[in-house]
């Protein structure tokens, strides 16, 4: 017995697709075809009028949500309590995301997510350390004190095997050559970020392999025209994907679309960047030893800084299509093909036979109504 998925619209690897039904069986999707295809005893039928079905979204960055902030909880009930407040909201897949911090922290998040791993909890793809290895210039809501070049601890940390994905953002002044290839053959992805580094200095970095750069614009060296800096060479560079946070306030729309523009659809992704308040109805909340409110929308700490979101990766969508000026399958691409892609997640980020099925269900103001994970429906 399966599950037949009938919307209003579908949105596939080829666009949108009207008059398409979605067959799950066994947690996959099994066929996509014309609605009285697929139409037949013993298939649970489930209407959604007005909706599209869309693949589940792939977070790259989740600090925190429903009141739960990974550094504080570094253990497998905080994991639990990131996977389940964003999958409720449309996030399929997470890379639950440790800012920087001590050792013994590190240590205890890997251990927690790899004890996740090993229970198959659902929608846990790994773990993305952003820091501690970053330059204090541009260290953003990062607490000073934590910030480090990498010592023989931290290598032997990261080049534990593991089963799911790990990712670290760090700054190109700590990408050196043999750091850059150990790290390559212990499997880590690298990603460019919280780095004054000049054009040059990225330039470096991206022939060594790191080919990809965390939140765009922030917290990172501008472009200008005589020295372009880590954005200059990541929007030049036709081998690096940027990841952006499309919450209103981080990044101008105007400079989405150029990054968009520079980029297209195979190396344009977003994150959500979210804290514990994602999820939530709390205005308040900690973040590396200050306290963090939400102040006209902005997530702010005691210095006044920008300290992650509190969005979700679903309130994307809308400001990627409508101010933006992405199509939906754009956008869908931006939040959950690509990042899957670039965690190696073959089996998930895009409607098509065969895959997993992560689903997602959108009202006509593109608001998640319903979300299936493994082919299951949750509450």
């Amino acid at each position: 017995m399966g599950t037949l998925l009938i919307p209003d619209q579908i949105v596939t690897r080829t666009g949108l697709q009207t008059g398409q039904a979605l067959l799950i069986e066994s947690g996959m999707i099994a066929r996509l075809g014309p609605v009285a295809d697929l139409q037949g005893p013993g298939n649970e039928e489930v209407q959604l009028p007005d909706q599209t079905l869309a693949p589940g979204l792939v977070d790259l960055q989740v600090n925190g949500g429903g009141g739960c902030l990974l550094n504080d909880q570094p253990t497998l009930e905080g994991i639990r309590t990131l996977v389940c407040a964003h999958q409720q909201s449309g996030s399929t897949t997470i890379l639950p995301t440790l800012i920087s911090c001590d050792l013994p922290t590190m240590v205890q998040a890997r251990e927690a997510v790899e004890a996740g791993l090993e229970q198959n909890l659902p929608g846990l793809a790994g773990l993305h350390f952003e820091g501690p290895f970053l330059d204090q210039s541009k260290r953003g809501a990062h607490a000073a004190e934590s910030l480090r070049p990498p010592a023989t601890e931290d290598m032997e940390l990261l080049e534990q095997a593991s089963q799911g994905a790990l990712l670290l953002t760090l700054a190109a002044s700590h990408a050196s050559d043999d750091f850059c290839t150990r790290m390559a053959q212990a499997g880590v992805v690298l990603s460019l970020g919280h780095s004054a580094a000049s054009a040059d200095e990225a330039n470096a970095a991206f022939d060594r392999g790191v080919h990809l750069v965390t939140h765009l614009y922030n917290a990172m060296s501008p472009l200008a025209h005589r020295d372009p800096g880590l954005v200059g060479a990541a929007l030049a560079d036709k081998r690096v994907t940027v990841g952006l946070i499309a919450d209103g306030q981080h990044v101008h729309p105007t400079a989405l679309r150029a990054a968009w523009a520079a980029k297209g659809g195979e190396r344009f992704l977003c994150v959500s960047d979210a804290i514990g308040l994602a999820g939530t109805n709390l205005q308040e909340t900690q973040l590396a030893g200050q306290t963090v409110r939400i102040e006209s929308g902005r997530c702010v700490n005691q210095e006044g800084r920008l300290a992650g979101s509190a969005i979700v990766l679903s309130d994307s969508l809308p400001i990627l299509v409508n101010e933006v000026g992405l199509t939906l399958p754009q956008a869908l691409d931006a939040c959950a093909t690509v990042p899957a892609r670039v965690l190696g997640l073959s089996d998930r980020g895009t409607i098509h036979p065969d895959l997993r099925a992560d689903l997602i269900a959108l009202d006509q103001d593109l608001v998640v109504k319903s979300v299936w994970v493994a082919g299951q429906r949750l509450a």
